[in-house]
């Protein structure tokens, strides 16, 4: 398997350097995309020392932190997804089927990102001077990690429960965009959000969870919150390998 994935590798890295100019854009965009959210940070704050109890260094932190999950998302998991939905739909995942290998695992690493390599670069960079600045001990960085590869693993399960539905429902491009939207919206400290929202995205769907916590960290370990981000991830982990099984039973070649 880990050479397999060796070679998959090598093929992503390939493709990469045959379309140099997407690979260009899209590390610029992604630069972009955190540059403005940094930006309207700054804006917020110039008016203000702390709102809702947080300061600038805060929203850095959970910005930062944010971008960096999503860009290892991406990094990981974004084009074995996006290609799994036409494999789905054009019947071709016959090749992957008769390989004497976990399926649901080849399918999610099938591919790699690497121009969300140099935005996570960045983004890590960053998030490590925050750390300095905050002080962090390394019990504390220990748990940062942690809360970084859960909010991953967050990201990749809603994003895989989305893209497998494709084998029931075609033309599900709102429903696949669902889990960037809602993540989006979680790149925000979670008071500014009415009481509902916050028990919804706090500990229904803990995408504010995933961003938050990471923050928090600065003044107290929330153990209870990184303890029930831990069991929904293996609860939405375990939806995602039921779904892709019984998907497969309703998969219909193409040849």
């Amino acid at each position: 398997m880990v050479r397999l994935y060796r070679t998959l590798i090598k093929q992503s890295f390939e493709e990469t350097l045959a379309y140099r100019g997407t690979t260009i854009l899209t590390i610029l965009f992604g630069i972009l995309f955190y540059a403005i959210a940094i930006l309207t940070g700054s804006i917020y704050f110039s008016f203000a020392k702390d709102i809702f109890g947080w300061d600038f260094m805060d929203y850095l932190n959970l910005v930062t932190t944010a971008n960096a999950m999503t860009y290892l998302y991406e990094f990981l998991f974004v084009q074995s997804q996006e290609a799994l939905t036409g494999q789905i739909l054009e019947g071709t995942l016959d090749y992957s089927l008769i390989r004497p290998v976990n399926t649901y695992w080849f399918h999610a690493l099938y591919r790699i990102d690497f121009p969300s390599l140099i935005p996570l670069i960045l983004t890590v960079g960053i998030e490590w001077m925050i750390i300095a600045r905050i002080r962090l001990s390394f019990s504390q960085i220990l748990l940062y990690i942690l809360i970084v590869i859960l909010g991953t693993l967050f990201i990749f399960c809603l994003n895989q429960i989305a893209v497998t539905a494709t084998f029931w429902i075609d033309g599900l491009s709102a429903l696949a965009g669902l889990p960037e939207y809602i993540m989006d919206a979680s790149t925000r400290p979670a008071k500014i959000y009415p009481k509902v929202i916050q028990v919804l995205f706090l500990w229904i769907l803990p995408s504010l969870t995933v961003t938050n916590i990471p923050v928090v960290l600065r003044y107290r370990i929330p153990f209870g919150a990184i303890i029930w981000l831990a069991i929904v991830d293996a609860c939405l982990l375990i939806v995602s390998k039921f779904e892709w099984k019984r998907g497969l039973e309703h998969y219909v070649s193409a040849n």
